[in-house]
Protein backbone atom coordinates (compact mmCIF):
# COMPACT_ATOMS: atom_id res chain seq x y z
CA UNK A 1 0.00 0.00 0.00
CA UNK A 2 2.94 2.32 0.85
CA UNK A 3 4.38 1.67 -2.57
CA UNK A 4 1.38 2.16 -4.53
CA UNK A 5 0.43 5.70 -2.14
CA UNK A 6 4.30 6.73 -3.26
CA UNK A 7 3.44 5.83 -6.84
CA UNK A 8 0.23 7.93 -7.10
CA UNK A 9 2.51 10.92 -5.58
CA UNK A 10 5.21 11.14 -7.75
CA UNK A 11 2.20 10.73 -10.98
CA UNK A 12 0.77 13.62 -9.43
CA UNK A 13 3.97 15.80 -8.90
CA UNK A 14 4.65 14.87 -12.80
CA UNK A 15 1.34 16.02 -14.00
CA UNK A 16 1.43 19.18 -11.46
CA UNK A 17 4.94 20.07 -12.78
CA UNK A 18 3.44 18.97 -16.54
CA UNK A 19 0.46 21.76 -15.76
CA UNK A 20 3.54 24.36 -14.79
CA UNK A 21 5.29 24.20 -17.75
CA UNK A 22 2.16 24.16 -20.59
CA UNK A 23 0.18 26.99 -18.56
CA UNK A 24 3.49 29.00 -18.59
CA UNK A 25 4.09 28.06 -22.29
CA UNK A 26 0.90 28.86 -23.62
CA UNK A 27 1.15 32.71 -21.95
CA UNK A 28 4.71 32.93 -23.53
CA UNK A 29 3.11 32.76 -27.34
CA UNK A 30 0.96 35.77 -26.58
CA UNK A 31 4.11 37.77 -24.59
CA UNK A 32 5.36 38.07 -28.28
CA UNK A 33 2.47 40.57 -29.07
CA UNK A 34 3.92 42.89 -26.84
CA UNK A 35 1.86 42.45 -23.52
CA UNK A 36 1.70 44.62 -20.54
CA UNK A 37 3.36 42.58 -17.04
CA UNK A 38 2.50 43.13 -13.87
CA UNK A 39 4.88 40.95 -11.63
CA UNK A 40 3.19 39.17 -9.03
CA UNK A 41 3.40 40.41 -4.83
CA UNK A 42 3.06 39.58 -1.64
CA UNK A 43 0.05 40.56 -0.23
CA UNK A 44 0.19 39.35 3.89
CA UNK A 45 3.16 37.64 5.54
CA UNK A 46 3.86 36.75 9.30
CA UNK A 47 6.71 35.65 11.07
CA UNK A 48 9.40 32.91 10.42
CA UNK A 49 10.49 31.18 12.94
CA UNK A 50 13.96 31.22 14.36
CA UNK A 51 15.16 27.45 14.25
CA UNK A 52 15.65 26.65 18.11
CA UNK A 53 19.14 25.75 19.38
CA UNK A 54 21.18 27.06 16.44
CA UNK A 55 22.90 30.28 16.06
CA UNK A 56 23.31 29.73 12.28
CA UNK A 57 22.90 32.69 10.26
CA UNK A 58 22.72 33.21 5.86
CA UNK A 59 19.96 33.85 3.41
CA UNK A 60 17.94 31.00 2.00
CA UNK A 61 16.61 32.13 -1.36
CA UNK A 62 13.83 29.91 -2.71
CA UNK A 63 11.61 31.06 -5.58
CA UNK A 64 7.85 31.19 -5.69
CA UNK A 65 5.85 30.14 -8.46
CA UNK A 66 2.20 32.36 -8.00
CA UNK A 67 -0.72 31.04 -9.99
CA UNK A 68 -3.47 32.30 -11.52
CA UNK A 69 -5.65 32.77 -8.27
CA UNK A 70 -2.72 33.95 -6.33
CA UNK A 71 -2.18 30.52 -4.82
CA UNK A 72 1.60 29.38 -4.48
CA UNK A 73 1.92 26.37 -6.74
CA UNK A 74 5.23 25.30 -6.37
CA UNK A 75 8.07 26.65 -3.89
CA UNK A 76 11.92 25.99 -5.43
CA UNK A 77 14.71 26.17 -3.16
CA UNK A 78 17.62 28.48 -4.85
CA UNK A 79 20.24 28.26 -2.24
CA UNK A 80 20.03 26.17 0.58
CA UNK A 81 21.53 26.74 4.11
CA UNK A 82 20.95 24.00 6.42
CA UNK A 83 19.08 23.90 9.09
CA UNK A 84 17.22 27.25 8.40
CA UNK A 85 15.76 26.26 4.98
CA UNK A 86 12.94 24.61 6.45
CA UNK A 87 11.63 27.29 8.38
CA UNK A 88 12.10 29.78 5.50
CA UNK A 89 10.16 27.22 3.63
CA UNK A 90 7.50 26.86 6.00
CA UNK A 91 6.71 30.69 7.03
CA UNK A 92 6.47 31.33 3.77
CA UNK A 93 3.73 28.48 2.57
CA UNK A 94 1.74 30.38 4.63
CA UNK A 95 1.67 33.70 2.54
CA UNK A 96 -1.15 35.12 0.41
CA UNK A 97 0.12 36.03 -2.72
CA UNK A 98 -1.35 38.57 -5.94
CA UNK A 99 -0.74 37.00 -9.30
CA UNK A 100 1.25 38.37 -11.76
CA UNK A 101 -1.18 40.22 -14.45
CA UNK A 102 -0.54 40.20 -18.37
CA UNK A 103 -2.68 43.09 -20.47
CA UNK A 104 -5.25 42.87 -16.83
CA UNK A 105 -5.29 38.94 -17.14
CA UNK A 106 -3.92 36.96 -14.38
CA UNK A 107 -1.04 34.59 -15.16
CA UNK A 108 1.70 32.05 -13.47
CA UNK A 109 4.64 33.81 -12.92
CA UNK A 110 7.68 33.65 -10.34
CA UNK A 111 8.53 35.37 -7.38
CA UNK A 112 11.88 35.30 -5.52
CA UNK A 113 11.94 35.37 -2.27
CA UNK A 114 15.29 35.81 -0.47
CA UNK A 115 15.09 35.16 3.74
CA UNK A 116 17.36 36.31 5.66
CA UNK A 117 18.10 34.74 8.94
CA UNK A 118 19.89 37.95 10.84
CA UNK A 119 22.79 37.86 13.15
CA UNK A 120 22.36 39.39 16.57
CA UNK A 121 24.60 42.17 16.27
CA UNK A 122 22.76 44.87 18.56
CA UNK A 123 23.98 48.58 18.21
CA UNK A 124 25.86 48.25 14.52
CA UNK A 125 28.37 45.76 15.77
CA UNK A 126 30.42 44.49 12.73
CA UNK A 127 29.33 41.15 11.64
CA UNK A 128 32.26 38.75 11.66
CA UNK A 129 31.10 36.28 9.18
CA UNK A 130 30.57 38.87 6.71
CA UNK A 131 27.27 39.40 4.74
CA UNK A 132 24.87 36.66 3.59
CA UNK A 133 25.74 34.61 0.02
CA UNK A 134 24.32 35.69 -3.01
CA UNK A 135 22.34 32.78 -4.84
CA UNK A 136 22.59 31.60 -8.19
CA UNK A 137 20.71 33.28 -11.05
CA UNK A 138 16.83 33.17 -10.25
CA UNK A 139 15.44 31.07 -13.52
CA UNK A 140 13.70 32.70 -16.07
CA UNK A 141 9.86 32.54 -15.76
CA UNK A 142 9.51 30.62 -19.65
CA UNK A 143 7.39 33.70 -20.27
CA UNK A 144 10.24 35.71 -22.12
CA UNK A 145 10.92 37.26 -18.42
CA UNK A 146 13.38 37.05 -15.67
CA UNK A 147 12.84 38.24 -12.25
CA UNK A 148 15.33 40.53 -11.01
CA UNK A 149 18.71 39.57 -9.24
CA UNK A 150 20.23 40.03 -5.84
CA UNK A 151 24.56 40.70 -6.87
CA UNK A 152 25.20 42.07 -3.14
CA UNK A 153 23.79 41.43 -0.13
CA UNK A 154 24.40 42.56 3.93
CA UNK A 155 22.87 41.84 7.50
CA UNK A 156 20.95 44.32 8.63
CA UNK A 157 22.51 46.06 12.13
CA UNK A 158 20.39 44.70 15.41
CA UNK A 159 18.68 48.30 16.58
CA UNK A 160 20.56 48.99 20.14
CA UNK A 161 18.09 49.23 23.29
CA UNK A 162 15.48 47.22 22.27
CA UNK A 163 14.16 43.51 22.94
CA UNK A 164 12.29 43.53 19.70
CA UNK A 165 12.81 40.22 17.40
CA UNK A 166 10.71 39.01 15.01
CA UNK A 167 9.86 38.91 10.87
CA UNK A 168 10.27 41.97 8.83
CA UNK A 169 9.11 40.67 4.83
CA UNK A 170 9.62 43.76 2.35
CA UNK A 171 7.83 43.78 -0.92
CA UNK A 172 10.81 45.12 -3.29
CA UNK A 173 10.30 46.96 -6.92
CA UNK A 174 13.48 47.06 -8.42
CA UNK A 175 13.38 49.33 -11.67
CA UNK A 176 15.10 48.66 -15.08
CA UNK A 177 18.68 50.26 -13.59
CA UNK A 178 18.79 47.66 -10.91
CA UNK A 179 17.64 50.30 -8.05
CA UNK A 180 15.48 49.04 -5.23
CA UNK A 181 13.20 52.27 -6.46
CA UNK A 182 10.49 51.06 -3.56
CA UNK A 183 9.93 49.13 -0.31
CA UNK A 184 7.02 47.88 0.93
CA UNK A 185 6.44 47.01 4.63
CA UNK A 186 4.55 43.97 4.04
CA UNK A 187 4.67 42.97 7.40
CA UNK A 188 6.47 44.73 10.33
CA UNK A 189 8.17 44.74 13.83
CA UNK A 190 8.18 48.14 15.56
CA UNK A 191 12.02 49.01 16.24
CA UNK A 192 12.89 46.72 13.27
CA UNK A 193 11.37 47.81 10.50
CA UNK A 194 13.90 50.99 9.83
CA UNK A 195 17.30 48.36 10.19
CA UNK A 196 15.78 46.01 7.47
CA UNK A 197 15.35 49.00 4.46
CA UNK A 198 18.60 50.80 5.73
CA UNK A 199 20.08 47.49 5.33
CA UNK A 200 18.16 46.65 1.96
CA UNK A 201 19.47 50.24 0.89
CA UNK A 202 22.92 48.61 0.69
CA UNK A 203 21.76 45.60 -1.47
CA UNK A 204 22.67 45.18 -5.56
CA UNK A 205 20.28 44.33 -7.96
CA UNK A 206 20.39 43.30 -11.82
CA UNK A 207 17.02 44.33 -13.02
CA UNK A 208 14.76 41.97 -14.71
CA UNK A 209 14.95 41.10 -18.06
CA UNK A 210 12.16 40.97 -20.94
CA UNK A 211 12.58 39.82 -24.00
CA UNK A 212 16.09 40.51 -23.89
CA UNK A 213 16.26 43.92 -22.76
CA UNK A 214 15.93 44.96 -18.96
CA UNK A 215 12.58 45.48 -17.24
CA UNK A 216 10.36 46.74 -13.52
CA UNK A 217 10.64 43.79 -11.72
CA UNK A 218 10.03 42.78 -7.94
CA UNK A 219 11.10 41.10 -5.11
CA UNK A 220 10.38 39.77 -2.00
CA UNK A 221 13.01 40.37 1.02
CA UNK A 222 12.46 39.21 5.00
CA UNK A 223 14.80 39.60 7.27
CA UNK A 224 14.56 36.92 10.64
CA UNK A 225 16.16 38.99 13.91
CA UNK A 226 16.94 36.83 16.66
CA UNK A 227 17.71 37.51 20.35
CA UNK A 228 21.50 36.35 21.53
CA UNK A 229 21.45 32.56 21.76
CA UNK A 230 24.34 31.83 23.19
Amino acid sequence: MATARLAINRVDAAVAAGFLLVTMGSVAKAWGQGMKFVPPDVVTAGDIAYPPNTTTTGMVSLVVAVDESGRAAQVQVLQDVPPLTASAQAGVGQWAFQAAHANGKSVMARLPVHVVFNPYNPGGTAVASGGPTVPAPVPSNQLNFMPPQVRMASYAFYPANTQAQGTVVLSVSVDQSGHASKMRVVHGVAGLNEAAMEALKQWGFQPAMRNGATAAGRLCVAFVFQRNLS
